[in-house]
């Protein structure tokens, strides 16, 4: 089966090779020193849910601007250009487009997907939506109210179907990871146009404020403009904005594994099981080795009784890996395809409200997480939800799983929130607490939006969350109440399985000693014993 090229033909092959030589010769000159920074959506996260991840209206950079669907938007697109083009009367289109030819390099550089279009395309497309950005977040970030675009041409997009849009419908497509210009190609648009110098800081500051007004969690103060323009792209900036710098550390570890502590308390049992099984069936006494030489004949019984009881089957095994290695090889494969990342385990907000632990919100971001012991209160930071949030957190996701090699603290804030919610009870209760600011139609929606939010596709370890989901747990199961519904679940309810095997054997025993007294009698043996009847 042949694999799918990028060459389609042999005209394909000269361009790629004109290509590859031009950036070869621009890159002696030129020290390119770009991070890539625009990835595609790891399928890992977006197979759960595209259209998280993929623009419906609008498509921004090379990645979707040539899309069929998108193009549509097109035409409101040339009329922000234009009329931005109108308003700096300095230099005409193809002169900007020009300017923006000498970042080629750059501009390649920050997508990690190759792109297979011209240089002067891709100056155009820069060009194009570069200045419909600028427009945008412009109008949208220095407008009083949600009315005051209606004279503007962004203000008047339609869908496929005819419907009136309003502005705020595309601010979704602007934050997804597939969908990002870089700052520098907007900086670059500005400079080339000669802005009067209190017009140098509008890119920065403008940025800050739709950060400020997109991101779900509090970002960060007294950030220089400065800083702004170092950033890759917006959805970097909100990123930096947002999450903490935090200390790398070398090995990830698993926390909670309660399945490997049911495996091995079963284990345990079975071990000990077998080991009193192996040493009363030793013993060299007449009546006992007439008791257990017919149970170990059923015992040793190759039918598919003895084969799926699996205490009795492995009692005559050393290895528990030869019993079936179709079945382990069939595990092994699933546990390479698989990510190897478990949903955190710690109680839900009902559970710890149940045994006295209060919330509270904390006026900081996610550093501002931790567990007061004394007073019983659990802080966490403010949260607030609307129609946009749920693409911004999966974005963002997907972005600290592409793009940065450190701490994936977003990430592992949304796993605690999707532990500790699991019902819409649990988002009411923080929603009482102003924790949850919720502009969404329901508690129920808040919960769909954290419990469907994708697993990572790597280990999510940060020492300082990992640190405050182990004293909830530890304090949340030293509760006399929890620990006495632990015990049950530990001795009773895990132990069902070994205390019906314990149950057959000793039928067995019993049936085989009717069958031992029934051939040699045993109303002699037994004479004490008031009741019995052989």
């Amino acid at each position: 089966m042949d694999l799918p090229s990028i060459l389609e033909s042999s005209s394909g092959e000269e361009r790629w090779i004109k290509q590859v030589s031009k950036i070869l010769e621009k890159e002696v000159m030129i020290d390119i020193d770009v991070p890539v920074s625009i990835f595609r959506a790891p399928a890992a996260l977006s197979a759960f849910k595209p259209q998280a991840y993929v623009p419906r209206l609008v498509g921004l950079g090379p990645y979707h601007h040539f899309r069929s669907e998108l193009y549509e938007m097109e035409r409101c697109k040339l009329a922000a250009a234009g009329r931005l083009q109108k308003m700096f009367r300095s230099i005409k289109f193809e002169q900007l487009v020009d300017k923006l030819e000498e970042l080629e390099q750059e501009v390649r550089a920050c997508y990690h997907k190759y792109l297979d279009i011209e240089g002067h395309t891709l100056s155009w497309i820069m060009a194009i939506d570069g200045l419909f950005l600028i427009d945008f977040i412009y109008l949208f970030t220095n407008r009083k109210d949600e009315t005051d675009l209606s004279s503007t041409t962004t203000a008047v997009l339609v869908d496929c179907g005819g419907k009136k849009l309003a502005s705020d419908d595309i601010l979704g497509d602007m934050l997804m990871l597939e969908n990002q210009v870089p700052i520098f190609v907007l900086s670059k648009i500005l400079s080339v146009h000669r802005l009067p110098e209190s017009g140098e800081d509008i890119l920065p500051s403008n940025l800050m404020r739709l950060c400020k007004a997109l991101s779900p969690l509090k970002l960060k103060e007294n950030v220089p403009l400065s800083e702004v323009l170092k950033r890759a792209h917006l959805l970097d900036l909100l990123h930096h904005l947002t999450v903490p710098k935090l200390e790398v550390e070398d090995e990830c570890r698993s926390i909670y594994v309660e399945n490997d502590e049911s495996q091995n308390l079963k284990d345990d049992s079975q071990h000990v099981f077998a080991q009193l099984w192996s040493y009363f069936s030793g013993l060299n006494v007449g009546f006992v080795r007439k008791i257990t030489k017919p149970i170990g004949m059923i015992i040793s019984l190759p039918g598919k009784i003895a084969s799926n009881a699996p205490v009795l089957s492995n009692l005559g095994s050393k290895h528990k890996e030869d019993i079936n290695p179709e079945v382990d090889q069939v595990c092994e494969d699933k546990a390479k395809s698989t990510p190897m990342v478990e949903e955190i385990n710690v109680p839900s907000v009902s559970q710890l409200c149940d045994i006295g632990f209060q919330f509270c919100p904390t006026s900081g971001g996610i550093t501002s997480i931790k567990l007061d012991l004394k007073k019983k209160r659990i802080y966490l930071p403010v949260v607030t939800l609307d129609v946009h949030s749920e693409v911004i957190m999966r974005n963002l996701v997907a972005y600290e799983a592409t793009a940065l090699s450190e701490c994936l603290v977003f990430t592992r804030y949304t796993e605690l929130m999707k532990g500790i919610i699991d019902t819409a009870e649990d988002t009411r209760l923080l929603r009482e607490k102003k924790i949850i600011v919720n502009h969404l139609k329901s508690d129920a929606e808040v919960a769909d939006i954290f419990n469907g939010m994708s697993k990572s596709i790597r280990c999510t370890h940060v020492p300082y969350i990992d640190k405050f989901i182990e004293n909830v747990n530890k304090n949340y199961h030293n509760t006399p109440k929890i620990r006495a519904r632990d015990c049950m679940k530990k001795y009773v309810y895990r132990s069902w399985k070994l205390l019906t095997l314990i149950g057959a054997f000793f039928l067995m025993l019993l049936v085989g000693l009717q069958s031992f007294c029934s051939v040699y009698g045993c109303r002699g043996a037994f004479h004490s014993i008031s009741g019995f009847n052989a």
